[in-house]
């Protein structure tokens, strides 16, 4: 397995920089590489005697720092918060901005507490013995640096932001077709992807980016270049921006041919996650308040994805994982293929990424479906009486057999990703009769979330790896592992050992570590670094029964496709129309900056009446928007299509009983 061998190796990272340090027929590239080596053997006794790396991880919420050892475990660890991501006047309501100061101000928050904590202390943990800085973070950002002279330019853009629906369909336009761009980038690029941000830039204001000296990807690009002044981002950041082809480097064909020709040379330099991009400078050191930080050495890693991939024990190929939050999602390590084989499944693969590895040999993949413990979450609120806890929904989705009596559920609450894309899918119970009761309807909604997790994984799997290559564990993660029937659950529709791991929220740093643990010729063995809190063997009888209802779960969603697409309710006088008019726009709690009139024009809508429009609240972040049609409330949510106010977009979707929006 990947931490039982050492997968990555020193030439990468010269590879990765470029033709200039490949040198004449590859000679001078082996006599800097055999430099770099005497370089590592001098240092070879400074390595054996630091045994903790400081990892850092840049998320949305917040940044953790942690101290890890070379056994893998987690010493001491902080967290501090950001500012709330928020949109911005310019980009409207589907953008989502956050402010870089707070990246920076909560990395020395979280290092100076990790260092100074009570459990740093009675380990007797000083700067001395850090020998590594691991930095991952959140990708798919965009992040301005400006030229020498020039004020800060902007709030990072975010990858959640959906500002740019309009540029990304222009986007398509000049690069030749949405599938031809896919067939390029890996993936199909939508108003999520950094393409569409740079022209949606472009269209604003053209001279951003002419003050841009540097773009940055992610928020560990940006905390990397705080630490030690270099402007790098990792293979894995890059290639969820759609501005890498196949083969993991900038497409810079196609940026010339949608016309961000003059961004290509702002972009990073792409370095290798497991070897050290710079060390900390004094100034950085003063910042975090340990001036004998300066010097030490730091890497940039991959993104989180990719940590969090490595950090939860499926870094070998055929190794997975699954996160069971809000959301979910099933990845992995794959054999990488060759271009024409990628170029020729792209199209096939809705909703599944692939991602750069940093074993060349091998990538990440996965594929996450829209909701999955949100599904609980709903019929929590609606099934559990408030006096109710978690601990009895599990006791009485547990009194019930498997099966839940042939009671299918169909978790597409909010519209499905993978293994199809439909934002029209809704959810629904299939089978209810009059011995059904509430727990049948509890467990039927765990099986239905883990019969979509096994569609993602199947579906990930279909181009990869056969059944019998298949890990004969799945490590599971996030807050749905908690509970003792899930993960069961998991493993009977999974047809694998499902081992929930221990410290779940630190797979993020622990990958980061283990990557710097590589470079510095740690032994990084499964069984120290992944630790598996209970194991959850399948039943044989499950099993059975379970392949019997995924059959039939797979042929309910296709029987209702073409339901989900037309069926509208003629009651309440629906209207077809394509201008309407919405009242009472309230302010917007998250200071939009904007005193506009409560009337405006919403477009592409069909209603039945007049609807009023509420903004959503701050721990709502734009994702939708709340519409009270007739005596029914409804929501819609953020996946593509818009509404517009007073020029700004609201970017929406929705497929409801009284209320649709139209293309």
């Amino acid at each position: 397995m990947l931490l039982q061998q050492p997968f990555l190796h020193l030439s990468s990272f010269w590879k990765s920089r470029g033709p200039s340090f490949r040198g004449d027929e590859g000679r001078s590239h082996s006599v800097s590489i055999a430099g770099r080596r005497r370089t590592n053997l001098r240092i070879v006794s400074q390595k054996l005697s630091r045994e903790w790396v400081l990892a850092i991880d840049v998320g949305t919420g917040g940044t953790k720092a942690a101290l890890i050892s070379s056994k893998g475990n987690v010493s001491a660890s902080a967290f501090a918060r950001h500012a709330a991501p928020a949109p911005s006047f310019m980009g409207g309501p589907a953008s989502m901005e956050q402010d870089l100061d707070s990246w920076w101000d909560a990395t020395k928050k979280a290092i100076r507490s990790c260092l100074g904590s009570t459990e740093a202390v009675a380990r007797g943990i000083s700067v001395a013995q850090i020998s590594a800085v691991a930095v991952t973070g959140q990708m798919q950002d965009v992040i301005l640096l400006p030229k020498f002279g020039f004020q800060k330019i902007s709030n990072a853009i975010l990858y959640s932001d959906a500002r740019a629906e309009v540029e990304a369909a222009e986007i398509a336009e000049l690069g030749g077709g949405n599938e031809y761009i896919a067939s390029v980038t890996g993936f199909p690029q939508g108003s999520s992807s950094v393409l569409a941000k740079l022209r949606w830039l472009d269209k604003r204001d053209p001279r951003l980016g002419q003050q841009c000296e540097s773009l940055l990807l992610g928020g560990h690009d940006y905390v990397v270049w705080k630490l030690c002044g270099v402007c790098v981002t990792d293979a894995t950041t890059a290639s969820t921006t759609g501005l890498t082809n196949l083969s993991f480097q900038y497409a810079e064909d196609l940026l010339e041919r949608v016309g961000l020709s003059h961004w290509i040379e702002t972009l990073p330099r792409i370095v290798a996650p497991d070897c050290p991009c710079g060390e900390i400078s004094s100034y950085a050191a003063v910042e975090l308040g340990y001036a004998a930080l300066q010097g030490i050495s730091v890497l940039h890693c991959c993104g989180d994805a990719g940590t969090c991939t490595l950090g939860a024990g499926a870094g070998a190929r055929g190794t997975t994982y699954a996160y069971l939050g809000t959301s979910g999602w099933v990845a992995g390590s794959f054999l990488k293929k060759s271009y024409e084989e990628r170029e020729s499944t792209v199209k096939q693969l809705s909703g599944v990424y692939t991602l750069a590895h940093p074993d060349p040999s091998l990538v990440f993949k996965t594929g996450s479906i829209m909701t999955a413990g949100g599904n609980l979450a709903w019929a929590s609120s609606n099934l559990v009486s408030p006096s109710e806890n978690m601990k009895e929904v599990d006791a009485l989705v547990k009194s019930i057999p498997a099966g839940s009596g042939g009671l299918l559920y169909l978790p597409y609450l909010n519209g499905e990703r993978c293994p199809f894309e439909d934002p029209n899918a809704r959810a629904g119970f299939i089978g209810i009769s009059a011995v059904t009761s509430r727990g049948h309807l509890l467990r039927a909604v765990m099986e239905g979330v883990a019969f979509a997790m096994r569609s993602a994984r199947d579906f990930m799997y279909a181009d990869q790896i056969s059944a019998e290559e298949v890990s004969r564990h799945l490590y599971l993660v996030g807050g749905g592992a908690r509970s003792p029937v899930w993960p069961a659950i998991m493993a009977d529709v999974f047809g694998q050992t499902v081992d929930v791991l221990e410290g779940a929220q630190e797979v993020g740093v622990k990958g980061a570590a283990l990557l710097a643990g590589q470079w510095l010729g740690w032994k990084c063995r499964n069984e120290n670094w992944i630790q598996v809190n209970k194991s959850f063997e399948p039943s044989k009888e499950n099993m059975a029964l379970y392949e019997e209802m995924f059959v039939a779960y797979k042929q309910a969603y296709v029987g209702l496709r073409d339901v989900y697409r037309s069926w509208t309710p003629e009651e309440g006088g629906v209207k077809y129309e394509e201008l309407s008019t919405a009242k009472n726009l309230l302010p917007s709690s998250q200071k939009l900056q904007n005193d506009a009139a409560t009337t405006t024009t919403m477009k592409k809508v069909r209603l039945c009446q007049d609807v009023t429009v509420k903004q959503p609240s701050p721990g709502d972040r734009w994702n939708k928007l709340q519409l009270k049609c007739m005596s029914f409330d409804f929501s819609l949510w953020r996946q593509g299509r818009t509404v517009e106010h007073q020029g700004l977009v609201f970017t929406t979707v929705s497929y409801s009983r009284q209320c649709e929006s139209t293309e």
